[in-house]
């Protein structure tokens, strides 16, 4: 997959459970994604991997429900964008 297909993939994973806030970030990478796949888009997503309420914080809940299966699912999926991101790096 590429960069853009796992954005795809975290945004409709994140507005299925309600988490629109972050959704609406995924929005915005792909449409940068759209107009140019390079570094400064990559730098964007990789800057919301760290510090205090990172994305690599964020733990779905849907109606007050811990969405397990979800999680796991966004777990991988912000690991190999990342790795993407790595791999892709020109």
């Amino acid at each position: 997959m590429t960069v853009k297909d796992y954005c795809l993939e975290i945004q409709k994973l994140l507005t299925e459970v309600g988490e629109l806030n972050w959704a609406k970030c995924f929005e915005n990478f792909i449409s940068e994604l759209e107009v140019s796949n390079d570094n400064v888009t990559y730098r964007k997503i990789i800057s919301i991997y760290g510090g205090m309420g990172a994305f690599d914080d964020v733990v779905l809940y849907k109606d007050g429900v811990l969405c397990e299966q979800e999680n796991d699912t966004l777990y991988q999926l912000k690991k190999e964008l990342y790795t993407q991101i790595v791999a892709d790096w020109k």
